[in-house]
């Protein structure tokens, strides 16, 4: 097994096994049944005769020669290799599979708990969707009649389909709830008919199909539909690779308002068997506070400062800023290819100037050092219209996110037309905006597919935020015993209300994208001052209250990592209430981080404002990132170079921003808070979706001392194969009784697989040396960090350890295929850190024993 190089950073001055794959759930149960001469199952005769008059009346149209529907199999427990047996009929195509969890037990399927007695325990399974025609759906329904009489199938009662029939919990067609389901549509229908708007845009996103003239096809069948309506279609998108099919779509209000009726000649729409979801358009928000103006400030004391000459690192796309700004001039590239500034009033540059600001200057209170490269900007947001007062940023009606976003990816790397890439050093790119309307529910956005699959394509790192909830927190207390609360009191009744109000703060799209670096805010800033009537209800370091929440997709750890986003002062409402309510300040007064904004006055580059919010702690994340970059650089260039260009350094930013992170004080809080016995055995899983990984502290990784030692390593990985990484264990610590730290983080970028339910093709993993050291694990749960695309270990303990002269951590990271084949090879970067406390009896410098030791080793090979 081949071992690979580890690199320590400087300081001041064997095959794999393969896990075995889990059949169905031997404690689901089934109640057994006298199968011969039953009839079939109701389920499929409903299905039946639904789909014989859907089919009726699809015979009156010309385009429906050959009648499709989309079939829904509920299944419980997890059902193998069915996508090939779905392949194998013809007029059968697979389209998606969806993962569902806590389906709630019935007579059919149950857990058995003790002594074998039926538990209220949720189970869990898999939506499998399909279109089929007549022929595939008969030879489906003949397959299920001769199970159901037990007669031998085509390849045996246990092979895929007797295994799925097994498991069948519903069938049922795809239908309209599914397609308006959470997408925000009919809100926003109602709204704009409510303001009187003549056209209302939509997008419609149709089933990929893998055929090209089945694709053209459902795209015709829906663009007639529309133009019925009196609409019009005026875009279309395609990205086959995360199987990504949409058209961007206006209808006249009078066609919606016969859609909300329900009537016929208007419903038709909704129920076309072409289209998977119908969502609202131009959702991607940015909301800066109610009255950006308000609270103007203007920056007489600004000191020039050398201005950045290396490439950008760090791509923005956003709001247009004020590139004249006096924090801002001379330090952005914007490129504007679709001339967004024609149509961006000075006064209205509100979000992309705050994101800018804080990446290029960090909190302005701070007084930190400037970015050391250029930062490039890409708008791709607009005022809108429909807000204009509030200076609320959208991406534009007329145009499709996903279309959008992937386009302008494309020209950083690519180039776009006869030009070629316009910023090819881009290693982070920059999201500090969200899809408000698309909380995150089990299926992953088409947009965070998007970014799951630009980021293997281009090897970026996406770095997001999880988005805001700054909704009202309603508390289980009287208004009038508020008044009358310490505040230790009331921050433990804030932080027990946001974590109970989960379902009302998801992750906002694209937040849930595995490759993509997802982050959230910390009730932090460098802000004084107090407001009157106001509450700063949390400790400064714990979570915002007004963060999106995790877990993320298959449970993934989600919000990812944590930066100061801002605190967020409450005030009980004015108007009376059964229980005390408290409302998110959200003017641009503190308290909060400083950056820059337009100013007041025409031409004025000098306007300062207080923001608050997880954008924010997107910036500064992908600030220090940029910074990291020219540790990167330094290592690139001299002998290390070979080990450092072995990696894109997309990975080796991921890993190393992740490294630094820490739950500090605020996992003991929460546990203190929030633990108790219903969630006990899964605490830290619980706590993860409101703390991730953790706070970002990249200074830890920047530079090591004495007492603290980083190495870095990596490579790339196929299928099954493995690597070790060997670090040195230093002398001194031999039978010492000391504290110690060991954190251990592995990133990499999965490519994905958009027709399995598992999407990441590569799953990497480690498992942590514990034994050597005498440490065990802490912070996050242990089955969790494997769930995703980083893992990050932090283990503690103070027992001496004995170990030999010249022993090492062996630290084995092992690859494996997850969503199907992995034809690929996997690039991963692993950050490891031995820590020690200061000891007053022993002088112990840890870092020059381990540097030596990897020196030596190096010299060897």
């Amino acid at each position: 097994m081949p071992e690979r190089p580890l690199l320590v950073l400087p300081r001041p001055g064997q095959p794999v096994e393969r896990p075995k794959r889990r059949g169905f759930p031997p404690n689901i149960n089934r109640p057994t049944r006298e199968r011969q001469g039953e009839r079939l199952s109701p389920r499929f005769e409903a299905l039946q005769q639904a789909m014989e008059s859907h089919r009726t009346r699809f015979q009156l149209d010309a385009q429906a020669i050959v009648p499709e529907d989309v079939v829904v199999l509920e299944t419980v427990g997890p059902v193998d290799r069915f996508l090939q047996a779905v392949e194998r009929i013809p007029g059968m195509e697979w389209l998606a599979e969806v993962e569902e969890a806590d389906i709630p037990p019935d007579d059919d399927f149950f857990m058995r708990g003790g002594a074998g007695e039926q538990t209220d325990r949720a189970l869990s399974g898999s939506l499998f969707m399909v279109f089929t025609n007549q022929a595939a759906l008969d030879q489906m329904l003949s397959l299920w009649q001769s199970w159901l009489d037990g007669r031998p199938l085509s390849r045996g009662r246990r092979g895929p389909w007797g295994t799925l029939f097994s498991q069948l919990r519903d069938v049922r067609r795809w239908g309209v709830r599914d397609r308006l389901h959470e997408t925000g549509v009919l809100n926003d229908w109602r709204e704009r008919i409510e303001n009187d708007e003549e056209v209302v845009p939509c997008e419609i996103e149709l089933w990929h199909r893998g055929d090209q003239n089945a694709r053209e096809s459902a795209q015709g069948r829906v663009t007639t539909l529309v133009e019925s309506l009196g609409g019009t279609v005026l875009a279309e998108a395609r990205v086959s690779e995360i199987a990504y099919h949409a058209l961007l779509t206006t209808l006249p209000v009078r066609g919606v308002t016969g859609l909300l009726a329900g009537d016929d000649d208007s419903i038709d729409l909704v129920q076309c068997e072409q289209i998977q979801f119908i969502r609202a358009g131009g959702q991607m928000t940015a909301t800066p506070a109610d009255d950006a103006g308000a609270h103007e400030q203007r920056d007489e004391a600004a000191q020039p400062s050398e201005l950045p000459a290396s490439p950008p690192t760090v791509a923005l796309l956003d709001g247009l800023p004020l590139q004249r700004h006096l924090h801002l001039d001379g330090r952005l590239i914007v490129d504007d290819p679709d001339n967004f500034e024609a149509d961006y009033p000075a006064s209205h540059r509100v979000h992309g100037t705050s994101m800018a600001s804080l990446i290029t200057h960090s909190d302005l209170g701070s007084a930190e050092p400037p970015l050391p490269s250029q930062l490039y900007v890409r708008p791709i947001l607009l005022p809108d219209q429909k807000d204009w007062r509030n200076h609320r940023e959208t991406v534009p009606e007329s145009a499709l996110v996903v279309d959008l976003l992937h386009r302008a990816v494309r020209r950083l790397f690519d180039g776009e037309g006869d030009e070629p890439a316009v910023a090819p050093s881009v290693a982070v790119i920059n999201l500090s905006i969200g899809i408000q309307d698309r909380p995150f529910e089990r299926v992953m956005s088409p947009l965070a597919r998007l970014l799951d699959w630009l980021a293997w394509r281009y090897k970026v790192l996406f770095v997001v935020s999880a988005g805001n909830h700054p909704q009202h927190i309603r508390l289980p207390v009287a208004p009038a015993d508020l008044d009358v609360m310490e505040d230790a009191a009331i921050e433990r009744e804030v932080l027990q209300a946001v974590a109970a109000d989960a379902r009302h703060r998801r992750l906002l799209s694209p937040a849930e994208s595995l490759n993509a670096l997802t982050v959230g805010a910390t009730h932090a800033d460098a802000s004084s001052g107090e407001l009157p009537r106001w509450i700063d209800p949390l400790e400064s370091g714990l979570p915002s209250p007004i963060n999106a929440q995790g877990l993320g997709f298959r449970r993934t750890i989600k919000p990812d990592v944590f930066a100061p986003g801002g605190r967020v002062a409450l005030r009980k409402l004015l108007v009376p209430t059964a229980n005390a309510e408290l409302e998110p300040y959200t003017l641009a007064g503190v308290p909060g981080q400083l950056v820059a904004a337009p100013g007041s006055a025409l031409g004025d580059a000098s306007g300062l404002r207080y923001s608050r919010g997880t954008s924010n702690a997107t910036a500064l994340v992908s600030r220090a990132a940029a910074f990291l970059q020219e540790v990167l650089d330094d290592l690139s260039s001299g002998s290390d170079g070979e080990v450092i260009d072995a990696v894109p350094h997309a990975v080796w930013l991921k890993a190393m921003i992740a490294h630094g992170a820490d739950w500090g004080r605020a996992g003991a809080k929460l546990a203190a808070v929030l633990r108790n016995s219903s969630n006990s055995h899964q605490f830290r899983e619980y706590v993860s979706r409101l703390l991730g990984y953790g706070t970002v502290d990249a200074d830890r990784v920047r530079e090591c001392t004495a007492q603290r030692v980083t190495a870095i390593s990596g490579g790339e990985l196929g299928e099954d194969e493995s690597h070790i990484h060997a670090f040195p264990l230093p002398p001194s610590l031999n039978g010492l009784p000391i504290h110690k730290r060991l954190t251990i983080t592995l990133a990499w970028l999965s490519p994905i697989n958009p027709r399995h339910q598992a999407w990441r093709r590569a799953h990497l993993w480690f498992d942590p040396p514990k034994d050597e050291l005498k440490v065990a694990r802490l912070q996050a749960d242990h089955r969790a960090v494997r769930r995703g695309t980083l893992q990050h270990e932090i283990l503690e303990g103070r027992a001496p350890a004995a170990f030999n002269q010249g022993n090492a951590l062996e630290i084995q990271v092992n690859c494996r295929a997850e969503a199907g084949t992995l034809e690929e090879r996997v690039p991963y970067a692993l950050v490891t850190t031995l820590e020690v406390a200061e000891h007053l009896l022993f002088d112990i410098d840890i870092y020059d024993e381990v540097r030596t030791a990897v020196q030596a080793a190096r010299l060897r090979v």
